[in-house]
């Protein structure tokens, strides 16, 4: 059950416990717990202060580094963010709940004793950036090119590496991640100022890729206010597979995730985006998977003769639970 840090009017930080478990609780849905998680603890100072926001509020640092206003707002936002990947249902969502209800119980601790609330906060913060390394599968160059191997596929008149083009799609750190509910994670980034350019990995909790994925021009190609999508000439989401059994396992999460990369990700559905996200998701997307293992291969280059079918699969993941 989660214990939630009272901020309103009351005249102390207390400790609630829920008579009974909502849904939310029961089904440890972390990414609907961060669409009702304030960033800050502080709520923008407005009186009548709880102890807690009196001490962020008013506590005055030795150095301009030990600001608990910044400090409060870095914090909050890194664990909004830890819970957005850390998916349903989860031991991540688990394990991430539980060690920030032990960092409420400290604060509340505190009272409004500045000093005390700076060192539990950066302790948090510590605590933070260590479940993050814990939790994120070991993917590196090493894992990608054992999966990948030396393979290329065309790319237009010419073929190229597929771990150098994985490696232009991921291009930023730390790269975006969502924890799924089969217990792999979906792993994404971008090229450094070209968001078109994306890669993606399904990796599982031991870091063994499940399938890669290279996606050009889909990025933002139905951005609010517009009544259509609108892609690139040559989109495409390529998928690339050892195993066929990994689409069926994997294939509604790749479909969300690309559904949201076309809104431009950060999508609030449930919620006010719902209406959107659910066209999103039923368009027709320039999916295809190529396996790894195919026959036909010149020499070593994917081509079109290694294609392998889509499965249908149901939409049963939300591109809501893709944020970056």
């Amino acid at each position: 059950m989660i214990r939630k840090l009272i901020l309103g009017t009351a005249a102390c930080v207390a400790i609630t416990f829920s008579g009974s478990a909502s849904a939310a609780d029961t089904l440890l849905n972390c990414p609907a717990i961060a669409a009702k998680t304030p960033e800050n603890y502080a709520r923008g100072c407005n009186p009548p202060l709880t102890p807690l926001q009196d001490a962020i509020c008013h506590y005055k640092p030795k150095s301009w580094t030990d600001s608990l206003l910044m400090l409060d707002d870095a914090v909050g936002v890194h664990y909004v963010r830890d819970l957005r990947a850390a998916g349903i249902g989860t031991p991540q969502c688990k394990d991430l709940l539980e060690s920030h209800n032990a960092y409420e119980k400290k604060l509340q601790g505190c009272g409004s004793n500045g000093e005390c609330v700076l060192k539990v906060m950066r302790n948090w913060a510590g605590t933070l950036s260590h479940l993050e390394d814990r939790l994120r599968p070991p993917l590196n160059e090493t894992v990608l090119k054992r999966f990948a191997g030396g393979i290329e596929f065309q790319e237009g008149q010419h073929a190229i590496s597929l771990l150098k083009r994985l490696e232009q799609g991921m291009d930023l750190y730390p790269l975006p991640q969502m924890a799924l509910p089969n217990g792999n994670v979906l792993v994404w980034g971008f090229q450094s100022h070209n968001a078109q350019v994306q890669s993606l990995a399904v990796v599982n909790r031991q870091g063994a890729v499940q399938l890669l994925g290279v996606v050009d021009g889909i990025y933002l190609a139905w951005p609010s206010g517009k009544t259509q999508w609108q892609p690139e000439k040559d989109a495409r989401i390529a998928l690339f597979i050892r195993d066929s059994s990994v689409l069926n396992q994997n294939l509604p999460a790749i479909r969300a995730w690309a559904a949201a990369a076309v809104l431009g990700f950060n999508q609030d559905c449930p919620g006010k985006d719902q209406a959107r996200c659910q066209t999103a998701i039923k368009l027709s997307l320039p999916i295809q998977a190529y396996s790894l293992n195919c026959k036909a291969t010149n020499g070593k280059v994917i081509n079109q003769r290694c294609a392998v079918p889509l499965p249908e699969v149901p939409d049963n993941v939300s591109p809501g639970l893709f944020w970056q």
